[in-house]
């Protein structure tokens, strides 16, 4: 077991410990009212793509008692195929994940549509809280709310704030439960990662992978741990699977609806990843409207920061480079990888970890420019052993 580091000190010497996470959240402020300024909070302009119909999912639980969306969607088929599923006696239910809806449903009583956007900005805040944390692990706080708030600027995500985004919201579930695991607290953490599955499929893939670095360790006992507190929401996953579509392993994803000829018939996204992986590399990496490089171009302070990681703690650095790999070669084979309106949402839980490396990448900046300027200052921080 590799012996717990916690860092103390300030960035440039000026940054009490204490200021870290308040001033993180007076700058995610700043950025919110910048984000949300001139712009319509209550006409619902905010959901777009996929939104409308997380969206009217929390309607219908709410308005209609059930999760048939034939009340809420006007137009029939011809308007909203591929974005419904068939259910088990004909009912048109969500192709996409019930949770953030359900949870969204008393911010939408109590707001109407700003109800949305009010959750979203919930979910911003918390995942800000979240990153800083992943990141207070290695670095001072100060320099913890620097990399946080740069991972957040300087990539796409700052595009999803005016927005109802699953992704930002599936990511928040997963990257709370990797905290929970990388603080030991293994029981929460699989909790919080079976939380994630249940708000996006492909995350039990990410689940899976956690799973087993937890079992390659010397003491078994917290992936057992894990396996426990993430059994809960994958067996609620399984009896909705089996309520609304007659097999605890199909989802919406398994029947969605589209027109054929004029008739309706169910398909699966199983097959839709049949994209060469080079031309998904490619795309992904260079896209002017969703590649990595033009809308996150953050992402290379990172690139140094994984060597850094890797030697300091491998085992949590193999970990978060084996997610961030995976995640992003599985939507480089993905038929739709690019169906975002600004950057590749499908790699939001890709980007958000890469604050870790950035932050170790920063800090070895500071303390190469103490080094420079031979100034005790900048060279402030301290590593002490402790919970």
């Amino acid at each position: 077991m590799e012996p717990k580091k916690t860092v103390s000190g300030s960035l440039f010497g000026r940054c009490g410990g204490g200021w870290g996470l308040p001033l993180l959240y007076l700058m995610v402020a700043a950025g919110i009212f910048l984000s949300l300024w001139g712009r319509e909070i209550r006409s619902g302009s905010f959901l777009i793509g996929d939104c409308p119909y997380y969206a009217s999912a929390a309607v219908s639980l709410l308005v209609d008692g059930d999760l048939d969306l034939k009340n809420q969607l006007k137009g029939g088929l011809e308007v909203h195929q591929k974005q419904v599923a068939l259910g088990l006696h004909g009912e048109w239910y969500p192709k996409h994940p019930i949770l953030m809806s359900a949870l969204s449903v008393p911010f939408y009583a109590g707001l109407g549509i700003a109800g949305f956007l009010l959750f979203n900005l919930l979910v911003v805040g918390c995942l800000a809280g979240v990153i800083w944390a992943l990141c207070r692990r290695h670095v001072t706080p100060c320099l913890a709310t620097l990399s946080t708030t740069t991972l957040l600027a300087g990539t796409f995500v700052r595009a999803y704030v005016y927005n109802y985004s699953p992704d930002l919201f599936a990511a928040l579930l997963f990257l709370g439960g990797l905290l929970l695991v990388l603080r030991e607290r293994p029981l929460g953490g699989g909790l919080f990662l079976g939380m994630a599955v249940l708000a996006k499929i492909t995350n039990l893939f990410a689940l899976l992978i956690v799973a087993a670095f937890a079992c390659c360790r010397h003491d078994r006992r917290p992936a057992l741990r894990l396996a426990v507190g993430a059994l809960p929401p994958l067996l609620l996953l399984a009896l909705i699977n089996s309520l609304m579509f007659g097999s605890p392993t199909t989802t919406g994803y398994d029947r969605t609806l589209v027109l054929a000829h004029g008739e309706a018939v169910t398909v699966s996204h199983r097959g839709f990843f049949d994209l060469p992986i080079s031309e998904g590399v490619r795309g992904q990496l260079f896209s002017a409207r969703t590649g990595l490089l033009p809308t996150s171009p953050a992402l290379l302070l990172a690139v140094p920061g994984f060597f850094i990681l890797l030697r300091r703690r491998p085992w949590e650095g193999l970990l978060v480079l084996c997610l961030c790999e995976f995640t992003f070669l599985l939507f480089s084979t993905y038929r739709w990888w690019a169906t975002s309106h600004y950057g590749n949402r499908f790699l939001m839980v890709p980007v958000a970890l890469s604050a870790i490396p950035l932050s170790l990448t920063l800090d070895r900046a500071r303390l190469a420019l103490g080094r420079r300027r031979g100034s005790p200052a900048l060279l402030a921080p301290t590593v002490s052993g402790g919970k």
